[in-house]
């Protein structure tokens, strides 16, 4: 989502014509303290973190950010979002936000929504779906299934069925069944005898590991699913093959290394990230502290030992999501969940489940304005199906379900074109995902020179006039316009 991606090399950059800062300002929270390059300056390796503290470390920089980082935004319309376990972390925040706005203390009143990707919102439920999405995607036989129902549901209701009981879990991260007759059906679903060849983030990612990813110098082939009319083909913004030449090779354009459309790029980004961010010269260009690189810490996509203390605190949203709903103020407050279709760590099937369960707790209060909800429909990114979504009003809160076709679990990266085009949108408080006030083929700039220190520091540069922090967990975007 950000302005660019690492290449290969983990030294140069290229642009991501997708970045979410086209529209608005961008600034990126690594939270909890101890993610990427977030840490103490008492304790370098501070490793000790809980939902209460994260929520804590989040509405104080955002509110220091406002009053005194930059105070010139503080009457922006803003918004916050984040993705994974920043489902929980995400809706405690905007409670926090909306209660300082009606007391008082909060120094930005022009709160108008938040987004979340792939929630980690009601961990009971996304482990109770994933059972039925590993079903529906072919992971249990017809026998199996019929066990399942026989062993796990007394009457074999397998959409209401409590599955969850026979997962056991320390921290609620991480799982594995028990000895029951009903949890020695999930071996192969949750737990370390889950076929390791199989990306839990995303389902159908293939990442062959041992051997060479062939790179080709020419863009991704991107193949159509259905025939476009002659009139749509006509448009170059409708046609993925206008970009090559209509008596090309096509083999020229074939990936045989992934099944993806990025030869391979999410299988291997985490290596030129993590190579990119320890290198010394570009530390200093971001301003990372010299005690970060005297106690020897590196940057890593994850901090595994602040992972294995986390303490998880809040395994459902309920409360939180009932406390936006009956205190925001803001008639046009809008709630975005949006999911890839494919993830299996946080499933779309979960969080619809979390949002429909929302909707009825608060349909059971009696309001005075009844709850309604839309159907449910597809949305459009040129010309083609990009997903679904449904929303639901309830009192001055809009909440959007949306699932993103063929997206894992990181979904600006797996779908970034239909994913700009839905968060550009969610900004503008659209009617519609499918509008297109946005530019949805841009043109790349030109690459600047790597050969020279001063070339790449006007890279740098040029990044750090839109994001503060690189993303990890939770991040807020301020509309600038």
């Amino acid at each position: 989502m950000g302005p660019f991606y690492v290449n290969a090399d983990g030294t140069t950059l290229y642009e991501n014509v997708f970045a979410w800062n086209r529209y608005a300002n961008v600034l990126y929270l690594e939270s909890p303290i101890g993610t990427g390059f977030s840490y103490s300056k008492k304790n370098v390796f501070y490793s000790d973190a809980n939902d209460d503290q994260t929520l804590s470390q989040n509405y104080k920089a955002l509110t220091d950010f406002f009053t005194n980082v930059q105070p010139q935004y503080k009457d922006r319309p803003f918004f916050i979002g984040a993705e994974s376990y920043g489902g929980i972390t995400a809706p405690m925040l905007a409670d926090k936000i909306i209660q300082g706005i009606n007391d008082g203390s909060f120094p930005n009143k022009n709160f108008q929504g938040m987004s979340i990707g792939n929630g980690y919102m009601d961990i009971p439920l996304i482990e109770n779906t994933l059972v039925l999405w590993s079903e529906y995607h072919g992971r249990f036989s017809l026998d199996e299934w019929a066990a399942i129902k026989k062993d796990c549901c007394a009457n074999g209701d397998v959409d209401n069925c409590d599955f969850y009981q026979h997962f056991k879990s320390a921290t609620q991260l991480d799982f594995s069944p028990d000895d029951t007759a009903c949890g020695k059906h999930f071996s192969s679903i949750i737990g370390k005898e889950v076929d390791p060849s199989l990306d839990p983030y995303n389902f159908y990612q293939d990442c062959y590991g041992g051997s060479a990813i062939t790179y080709f110098d020419k863009k991704p082939r991107r193949r159509m699913q259905t025939q476009p009319s002659t009139a749509a083909v006509a448009d170059p913004k409708n046609n993925p093959f206008a970009r090559y030449p209509l008596g090309g090779n096509t083999a020229d354009f074939i990936n045989r290394d992934s099944t993806d459309n990025q030869f391979g790029y999410p299988c291997l980004q985490e290596n030129y990230v993590t190579q990119y961010f320890n290198n010394e010269d570009n530390q200093k260009a971001w301003n990372i502290d010299s005690s970060f690189k005297k106690a020897n810490r590196t940057f890593a996509d994850c901090n595994d030992a602040l992972y294995n203390k986390y303490k998880v605190k809040y395994t459902n949203q309920d409360t939180q999501f009932a406390s936006i709903i009956k205190n925001n103020m803001n008639p046009n407050f809008t709630i975005l969940v949006y999911n890839g279709d494919i993830d299996t760590v946080c499933n779309y099937l979960g969080d619809s489940k979390f949002i429909d369960k929302v909707y009825k707790a608060f349909q059971a209060t009696k309001p005075k304005t009844a709850p309604t909800v839309s159907s449910r429909d597809r949305w459009i990114y040129r010309t083609m199906t990009a997903g679904w979504v449904q929303s639901y009003q309830l009192s001055n809160v809009k909440i959007d379900v949306l699932t993103v076709k063929g997206a894992g679990h990181l979904v600006p990266l797996s779908r970034p074109g239909p994913v700009y085009q839905m968060i550009t949108n969610f900004m503008q408080h659209s009617p519609s995902y499918s509008e297109t006030n946005m530019e949805v083929t841009p043109t790349p700039n030109p690459l600047l020179s790597t050969t020279t220190k001063g070339a790449a520091g006007g890279i740098f540069t040029y990044i750090s006039c839109f994001a503060t922090l690189f993303v990890i967990s939770i991040f807020t975007y301020i509309n600038a316009l």
